[in-house]
């Protein structure tokens, strides 16, 4: 395309600023990394920011335009203190620490077998986040089950099955284990914690599923279906294990992916969400979900299903 042209597929707001992610993403910035999480119990430490992948959504629906849902990341870790190896008896109240004691729900071996993948494996698939001078990526524990609580509020029909197959679909991909809990009322925030003892019980806050507005998602004004991102902390031996997340879902735009593409184009934005939150970056090769752009893909394919799998074979984390 020539300096002429009069096309911009970058995306802007309505005000013409081109968001800072954008431009991160496009100079291949990597994302803030994780500060260590667990030492002496502490009442003023911040929590890390969780990451950001979103899903753009470029397009009206007419008879010439067809809908383009684009995926970009944008990421801010939030630094979690460490916590001590004392016993649960010796550790002060819930309120008066930042995180749960160690191992909470954790099995002595991963709770399903880790999935099998089609060999030769494709090499489609980058990890969001690594552990330290490596290229092992952090993972999730396997020997844990991943809580996650739904807000019902903005629910599009449809919106609920939509979310329990498509995390179905991402368990068998990842070998990992999902927990639905109660209905929530927390609203989306981009420095929610990762611990709410008041809330959720002494142990790390459930992933937070919304069907968010533009009031709350300010991305969601411009062209994004969709975020999403784990919360990553940093264990005493300075390994990354993701604990908890958050999944912020338009509901407007899902509405109109729908109308074009039916529920395989909603259930599209969805998984590729949920690629992101448990550890999934884009790739440059267009037959994968993770390609910022969607287009006649709707489901995971080999590289993504690759990522996957490694994503899911991570070590236990008896420590977090």
């Amino acid at each position: 395309m020539g300096q002429g042209d009069s096309h911009d597929e970058v995306p802007r707001s309505p005000t013409g600023r081109v968001p800072k992610w954008v431009m991160d993403e496009a100079a291949g910035n990597s994302p803030t990394e994780a500060v260590p999480f667990r030492a002496a119990p502490s009442t003023s430490t911040p929590l890390l920011a969780s990451p950001r992948p979103r899903r753009r959504f470029l397009g009206v629906v007419a008879l010439v335009v067809a809908i383009a849902l684009v995926l970009g990341v944008a990421w801010s870790m939030k630094g979690i203190v460490t916590q001590s190896r004392d016993t649960a008896a010796a550790l002060p109240a819930p309120a008066q620490r930042s995180a749960p004691p160690p191992g909470v729900e954790e099995s002595p071996t991963r709770l399903a077998p880790v999935p099998v993948v089609a060999k030769p494996a494709s090499k489609s698939f980058r990890f969001l986040v690594n552990q330290p001078e490596s290229t092992t990526p952090a993972t999730w524990s396997p020997c844990r089950p991943i809580h996650y609580t739904v807000r019902p509020l903005h629910a599009p029909k449809g919106g609920d099955t939509l979310i329990t197959d498509s995390i179905a679909e991402l368990s068998a991909a990842t070998g990992l284990t999902f927990i639905r809990d109660s209905p929530t009322s927390e609203a989306p925030s981009n420095d929610r914690s990762a611990y709410q003892p008041k809330t959720y019980g002494d142990r790390w806050a459930p992933v937070l599923i919304t069907w968010a507005t533009a009031d709350e998602v300010p991305d969601f004004g411009i062209d994004v279906a969709g975020e999403a991102g784990p919360i990553a902390v940093v264990s005493p031996n300075g390994s990354r294990t993701f604990v908890s997340g958050t999944v912020a879902l338009d509901p407007v735009k899902f509405a109109q992916a729908k109308q074009v593409g039916g529920t395989a184009s909603e259930q599209a934005i969805l998984l590729h969400e949920l690629g992101h939150l448990v550890g999934l970056a884009h790739v440059n090769d267009k037959k994968q979900l993770m390609f910022p752009s969607a287009g006649k893909v709707t489901t995971y394919q080999a590289g993504d299903l690759a990522g996957l799998a490694k994503l899911g074979s991570g070590p236990c984390a008896p420590s977090v």
